[in-house]
């Protein structure tokens, strides 16, 4: 017999375990591990004998190849009360979902890596190819001569424990690691194609986890039709924060495909000034300018000077996506020009705006069809364009992203994370 320093869990999962004196003690039914300590260490095992359940410390257990089995053997054995903070591989984790935060994609787990290190059994990685399941059923030989004629070879799809993310949080007993947290560190285009994959349950649990503005980001990239369904299954309090968190235009968007009912819901519980811009922005026909343009826009009095347009700048802190440039207004907010961010940095502090700004100005009407502002940013090479109303009155601005929203497939737009 050969002395086996590594192995997968499937390939020792209800093998017999034999003791010191070849007596069998029954077989080996699953192992608790914790995660205290980095990669999750054995700490105990669970044997069925009889009908019955029987749990010792992991101590003394070795693990040998003899032929094609596996043969388990302990000495010593030492029955255990199963600690809070442990929990079970085969029950807790195999068949679960887990999310492979490198590969950015939800993967199940077939099967588990496991090694002894410094004396120590503990798990090293996660494999969810098919070889894993055919190992579960002891059919790994026949999968792999189905494979041999096609010409192929099946390989373990392995994924390192430290690149995984478990979803299964909520299970009293099951504490892989710190909640969601490497799920937090992906982008937000990323994310949101791991959550489209995952049920509705699971999707819930990791919105409520993660912080409101990095869940309203995720959102931002979430198909239209899920959204809405994602906004009903929220606790009411959640997706009344993130939903704060996003542009007005956005919200707009996601609660055009609401039904009445839902939406009455979700803006009775916005801030009163959010809330009448968004209605505002329902009230346009979908292919008119006035149902993308954001309202999150900076403008100025034509009167004030560089020193204090900086000034204001820096207490306001807006989003990028709106700093593109500066609009110009007079007193009934009439546009007059606008200010590029460098214009603005390189201009003497003391000059009024009305002297550096483009007079010139690319402008839009609301009433107008987005095919125009598609033409015009095109034409122009713009980043942004401002939208006026039949008065001339500054009323919102057309970024590039939602022009991209509409000219550009949203699966096609999270793989170039626009």
């Amino acid at each position: 017999m050969r002395k086996l320093t590594s192995f997968f869990l499937n390939e020792i999962l209800y093998r017999k375990v034999y003791d010191e004196f070849d007596d069998c003690i029954g077989k080996l039914y699953d192992i608790y591990v914790t995660t205290e300590n980095g990669y999750p260490k054995a700490i105990g095992y669970k044997i069925r004998r009889d009908k019955e359940m029987y749990y010792y410390e992991f101590r003394n257990i070795d693990f040998y190849r003899e032929n094609s089995k596996i043969v388990i053997k302990v000495r010593g054995v030492k029955e255990i009360i199963p600690m809070k903070y442990s929990y079970l591989l085969s029950k807790h984790l195999l068949n679960k979902k887990i999310v492979d935060v490198n590969g950015k994609k939800v993967i199940k787990v077939n099967d588990l890596r496991m090694a002894k290190i410094c004396g120590e059994l503990r798990i090293l990685a996660v494999d969810s190819g098919i070889l894993a399941v055919a190992r579960r059923y002891s059919v790994e030989n026949i999968v792999k001569c189905i494979f041999k004629l096609f010409n192929k070879k099946p390989v373990d799809d392995i994924v390192l424990w430290e690149s995984v993310q478990s979803l299964e949080v909520d299970n009293a007993s099951l504490k892989l690691t710190v909640p969601y947290e490497k799920l937090s560190k992906l982008h937000p285009a990323d994310l949101a194609d791991i959550l489209e994959e995952l049920d509705e349950d699971y999707r819930n649990r990791i919105l409520e986890y993660l912080d409101s503005d990095f869940a309203a980001e995720i959102l931002e990239e979430i198909n239209s039709e899920l959204q809405v369904e994602i906004l009903k299954s929220l606790k009411e309090q959640k997706a009344i924060e993130i939903l704060e968190r996003m542009p007005n235009d956005e919200i707009a968007d996601i609660l055009d495909e609401a039904s009445y009912e839902e939406t009455e819901r979700l803006l009775s519980n916005l801030k009163k000034d959010d809330e009448e811009e968004v209605r505002t922005l329902l009230e346009y026909e979908d292919n008119v300018v006035g149902s993308i343009m954001n309202k999150d826009f900076i403008c100025f009095n034509i009167n004030i000077t560089v020193q204090e347009v900086i000034e204001l700048l820096r207490e306001m802190k807006p989003d990028d996506e709106v700093l593109y440039y500066v609009y110009v207004v007079d007193e009934d907010y009439k546009l007059k020009g606008l200010i590029s961010l460098r214009d603005l940095v390189v201009s003497s502090p003391e000059s009024k705006i009305n002297d550096i700004m483009v007079k010139e100005i690319i402008s839009i009407k609301d009433c107008d069809d987005i095919s125009e502002a598609v033409e015009l940013i095109i034409k122009y090479d713009l980043t942004a364009l401002p939208v006026v109303n039949d008065e001339g009155t500054l009323c919102g601005i057309v970024i590039i992203n939602d022009i991209l929203d509409e000219i550009i497939s949203p699966h096609l737009k999270k793989k170039l994370k626009i």
